[in-house]
């Protein structure tokens, strides 16, 4: 379950919900207990893969002999690393064939891609053969994490096949510009949150401040900063609490970290929610969210727990700063422990300052990611980018030569004039 995962299936349902006719199109089939392909079936959105079973098993196997080489052998893990990602790649440019007779007869009129990933070069230039327009969203930032700037070299090569090219948030727009500058200025497209009416209090006693993490337990996310922050916040505020949701690599280092610190009874592993009311419970259970990532686009969780009407203390990376801004929660320098505990201890002694910040953040969510306020804008992009193919040019007017109405306003859209 990826962030990219996450938002393509929201933008799915919410369109299918609108009466818009969606569909998802894997390379790999999904696990049979993957909870968004549980999602897609129970709202009826058809699911298509293009590879085999027993390739996509073959293909995770490799996988796995490759990350154990590289642990084995750290020396040549770079070049273990860049030959499994240019087999991986070549391997997948063979259904190039497959998914080219897939499109042509299913006929899409718009392919929304949102991963660099091999599988996603493939769709792209099948698209560009079979005359369909793509449009491709950066949820991350271009080149980040490091170690992938390879992948994102090779993507970048069918960028230009891509009728538009879409991102998070303006300051991700900004981003995707300073490294890419030759491609056209980016539009933003916000995530969709979907609203489950969670913004109430936790009831618990006054003194005990929970608060909340839910991402993949991987270094990138910053689990084990997160519990050196919660130790020091401990210290001198000792009713406050860790509920952690979310599995990964470093899962175990997280359960021995807490151990070592003595945090066994105030730090709580809650596992993965699967489902939206065990996210809408996580979320609705916690004072606080934090998020102490080393790098990020515009992260789904930030925008669940703003939703919930939870303050939020995050690291100030990639398009956070867009979301998080001084009214709704607290911003840390990246890698800054001691900054991230003074946060917690802020926000641990301040009821009125976490009530006065989630209230806003309830509020942003309201203004900036609703269905009800991003839907319209999803809709209106793709009917210019159809438009534009069927008018043999990007520009802005529709089939039968009428100018369409002015393009439909967003704050962000303001922000990125």
């Amino acid at each position: 379950m990826s962030g990219a995962d996450e938002i393509a299936v929201t933008y799915a349902l919410e369109l299918k919900a609108a009466g818009h006719t969606t569909s998802i199109l894997l390379v790999h089939t999904p696990a049979k207990n993957d909870p968004l392909v549980a999602r897609l079936r129970a709202a009826d959105v058809p699911l298509n893969t293009l590879a085999s079973t027993a390739f996509s098993a073959s293909i995770a196997a490799g996988r796995k002999l490759a990350l154990r080489a590289m642990r084995a052998c750290s020396p040549a893990s770079s070049l273990i690393r860049t030959n499994s990602r240019k087999l991986v790649f070549d391997l997948l440019q063979r259904y190039h064939g497959a998914c080219c007779e897939y499109l042509r007869r299913h006929r899409p009129d718009l392919i929304h891609v949102m991963t660099p990933d091999p599988g996603a070069v493939m769709l792209i230039r099948a698209a560009h053969e079979t005359n369909i327009p793509v449009v491709y969203q950066e949820v991350g930032i271009p080149f980040h994490p490091p170690g992938f700037e390879e992948v994102y070299e090779r993507f970048v090569s069918v960028l230009p096949l891509c009728a538009e090219v879409a991102v998070l948030s303006p300051r991700l727009g900004q981003e995707l510009r300073r490294v890419l500058p030759q491609l056209a200025p980016a539009r933003v497209l916000p995530l969709i949150s979907q609203d489950h009416n969670g913004a109430s209090a936790p009831n618990h006693e006054s003194d005990r401040v929970i608060f909340g993490f839910a991402a993949r337990l991987e270094h990138l996310k910053g689990p084990l900063r997160l519990l050196d922050a919660f130790r020091i916040a401990h210290q001198a505020h000792s009713g406050i609490e860790l509920k952690i949701a979310g599995d990964g690599s470093q899962r175990q280092e997280v359960l021995v970290a807490s151990r070592r610190l003595g945090l066994t009874e105030k730090c709580h592993l809650v596992g993965v929610y699967l489902t939206l009311k065990e996210r809408s419970q996580f979320m609705h259970d916690i004072d606080v969210f934090v998020l102490p990532s080393l790098t990020e686009g515009t992260p789904n969780a930030i925008i669940e727990a703003m939703a919930h009407a939870k303050p939020i203390i995050a690291t100030a990376v990639g398009g956070v700063p867009d979301v998080v801004t001084e009214d709704v929660g607290l911003l840390v320098p990246l890698d800054d422990i001691k900054a991230m505990a003074d946060a917690m201890s802020r926000l641990a002694t301040d009821a009125d300052l976490r009530r006065r910040m989630g209230l806003a953040a309830r509020k942003k969510y309201e203004q900036l990611f609703t269905p009800c306020v991003v839907l319209p804008l999803l809709i209106d992009f793709y009917e210019r980018v159809v438009d534009g193919r069927a008018a043999g040019h990007g520009g802005s007017e529709s089939n039968n030569g009428q100018r369409r109405p002015a393009k439909l306003i967003h704050p962000w859209s303001i922000v990125n004039a």
